[in-house]
């Protein structure tokens, strides 16, 4: 519901999209996202990991001398909680408004790929995450174990099930094709692009039981198996040989080659998940 001063006309019902920006709205929201979901756990598998977790901390991402690292939590003799710890550190860091937006993404990621998590804590803490980045209207959300610049819920739903039902091979691709979309300092469109469509490529390889080695044949011979209609061989094949012609993405650069953009390497990821989703569940209904 909206508040009353939205209700006025005196604050906005929506602020802009923050992409690379975080107002004090989302960084302390954040923040309080971490204290409800790892640093209150006390008598939790959490709390016993955190003293081990400042030491990674302090060693990988803060790189700060390691004999300097104090305990995560450090008490006075009142049970008041003192300066002088790492929990204080990280605080201030989180806080400042000298940290850079990308930073404090930088720190959430590293925290939760850290902190040996059960799939019920991955599950409160990224339900949580994505609430509040939805909340305060961030470009970003939680997708696997990487935050990611896609705001849709559907276009989410559709990559986390392209990782989820896949095999190995064909996962790994669209892991690194979400990494390299996903990295905030030097993101590589191109080779994201490329990873993508060769997740596809792959699944084509493994459901056409490896029997041709072309793209083309495997989808026909998936349409043979499958029964989906044939616009869509075709579409694919024709998004397929904008990756392959002389200036697509797989190929050596040229001063002609393709430069894609964020745009364009997202609509990849995207469409490719969904192709295969889309693939695994007709061969599927195939099989019944």
């Amino acid at each position: 519901m909206a508040l009353f001063s939205q209700r006025m006309g005196i604050t906005p019902l929506e602020k802009a999209i923050q992409l690379e920006s975080m107002d004090q709205d989302l960084r302390y929201g954040l923040w309080n996202v971490l204290q409800v979901c790892f640093w209150d756990q006390r008598g939790n598998d959490i709390y016993s990991q955190l003293d081990g977790v400042a030491k990674k901390i302090w060693f990988t991402f803060f790189k700060l001398p390691l004999d300097q690292c104090p305990n995560f939590f450090t008490y006075d003799m009142f049970d008041d909680l003192t300066d002088n710890c790492a929990f204080s550190v990280c605080r201030n860091f989180f806080l400042s408004h000298n940290t850079k937006w990308y930073q404090v993404y930088d720190f959430i990621e590293f925290l939760y790929n850290e902190l040996k998590l059960t799939d019920i804590e991955k599950n409160k803490a990224i339900v949580f995450l994505n609430h509040m980045l939805e909340r305060e209207n961030a470009a970003y959300r939680f997708v696997g174990s990487q935050l990611v610049a896609i705001s849709d819920e559907n276009e989410i739903n559709t990559i986390e099930t392209a990782l989820e039902e896949n095999g190995n091979s064909v996962t790994s691709h669209f892991k690194r094709a979400l990494s390299l979309l996903s990295d905030r300092k030097s993101p590589d469109y191109r080779n994201s692009i490329k990873e993508s469509i060769s997740a596809v490529e792959c699944l084509c390889s493994s459901l056409a039981s490896g029997k041709t080695k072309k793209f083309s044949d495997a989808l026909t011979e998936l349409e043979r198996m499958c029964s989906f209609h044939p616009a869509l061989k075709r579409a694919f094949l024709q998004l397929y040989g904008y990756t392959s012609d002389s200036g697509g993405i797989r190929h050596a650069l040229t001063d002609e080659s393709e430069h894609p953009s964020y745009a364009d390497a997202k609509f990849m990821l995207v469409t490719c998940s969904a192709f295969c989703n889309f693939l695994k569940a007709k061969t599927s209904e195939s099989l019944h």
